[in-house]
């Protein structure tokens, strides 16, 4: 989605919020009431953000506008209820303009938070040490890049570059790479873009690759065939639940995404790995961790998750489930991206984009 479409959401939001302030701005409320008050339009800013990440696709139409009155919601309730605290305190009359004022810059600075936050894709550096290992490797995972969808294209080009100038032993493309806004020439262009890495470029399919609720957005621009051609025109090797061996010393699998039910195979009738290597399991969804460790996994790299994407969403996925970072389950450690981009607004109010760079190291005998 363009930025200054985004933009005109979002100012549009703010204009109903403040439609409905104005209406009521002369009655008399409390101190205490306007606090609930303004903890009732943060709830509600927060369910805002929720059900465009979680919600049924069939309400994709309506989400960009969530996404951009969740982002005017939540800056009013801070500011409502800091000039309400403030008044309160210095024994001050609370006024409508100098509320309206402090919600708007507010959500100004939010704002433009959210979309630089989103432009902004730094290298994350990890550290995995194994007796497994016999010699030092480095490796590139990039998972979440929804191409075309949240990132003008000039950011996601920049982003390859970077991967490409540390030219790792391997690169590993963890799933949503692409998704339904994803057109049939950007698709193209960011194959051709890993058809000039040096190194060997690994692809596993995440629940968007395929396009399979193109038709709330849109319709299909392009299909799964287009998209593998594309692929392996350009040397890059998918893995859907198949084992590739980076050195003597080190396997990837690549796991086929939950979402394909029965055309995902059931960890334990995958051939056995040679249990003296040491092995990454790449599996974009990090839900499926302790499957994955009886492949006999030493590390397992996933995304999907966007770290949340929209604040305090991270907060809510760390309750219930993996979110971000590091989870260590016995020995075998698995490592959750926030994610190369975000998904359907060039808006993130929780961590930065990444791309992981993996150091793997032999363990001091």
């Amino acid at each position: 989605m363009e930025i200054f479409i985004f933009i005109l959401l979002f100012l549009s939001a703010e204009l109903i919020i403040t439609a409905v302030q104005f209406l009521t701005r002369k009655k008399t409320v409390s101190t205490g009431r306007r606090m609930l008050i303004a903890l009732g339009k943060l709830i509600l800013s927060v369910l805002l953000a929720f059900l465009p990440m979680a919600g049924p696709v069939q309400l994709r139409f309506l989400q960009p506008f969530m996404m951009a009155s969740y982002a005017a919601l939540f800056a009013d309730s801070i500011a409502d209820a800091g000039v309400t605290l403030y008044c309160r305190l210095r024994d001050r009359e609370r006024r409508f303009s100098v509320v309206k004022a402090a919600g708007l810059l507010c959500g100004v600075l939010f704002c433009a938070y959210g979309v630089i936050n989103m432009e902004t894709v730094t290298p994350n550096h990890h550290t995995y040490t194994s007796e497994k290992l016999s010699t030092s490797h480095t490796l590139v995972f990039i998972a979440d890049l929804h191409v075309g969808s949240a990132q003008p294209f000039s950011v996601t080009a920049k982003t390859l570059a970077e991967v490409r100038g540390l030219k790792p032993e391997a690169t590993v493309l963890g799933g949503d790479i692409f998704d339904d806004y994803t057109t049939k020439q950007e698709m193209q262009e960011t194959c051709r873009l890993f058809g000039e890495f040096e190194t060997p470029v690994y692809y596993l399919y995440g629940n968007h690759d395929r396009q399979g609720h193109a038709q709330y957005a849109g319709g299909r621009k392009f299909t799964q065939q287009d998209l593998e051609s594309a692929l392996t025109e350009n040397g890059v090797v998918i893995l859907q639940d198949a084992y590739a061996e980076i050195a003597p010393d080190l396997l990837l699998l690549g796991r086929e995404d939950i979402t394909q039910g029965d055309g995902r195979t059931p960890i334990e009738n995958l051939p056995d790995p040679a249990p003296e290597k040491y092995l990454i399991v790449a599996d974009h969804q990090p839900s499926q961790f302790k499957e994955n460790l009886a492949s006999g996994a030493d590390l397992q790299l996933s995304g999907h998750t966007h770290a949340g994407q929209l604040f305090p969403l991270g907060l809510l996925y760390d309750l219930i489930g993996y979110n971000y970072g590091d989870y260590q389950q016995g020995t075998a450690v698995m490592n959750v991206s926030a994610g190369a981009c975000g998904w359907r607004v060039p808006f993130r109010t929780e961590r930065h984009c990444h791309y992981e760079v993996i150091r793997l190291e032999p363990a001091a005998r």
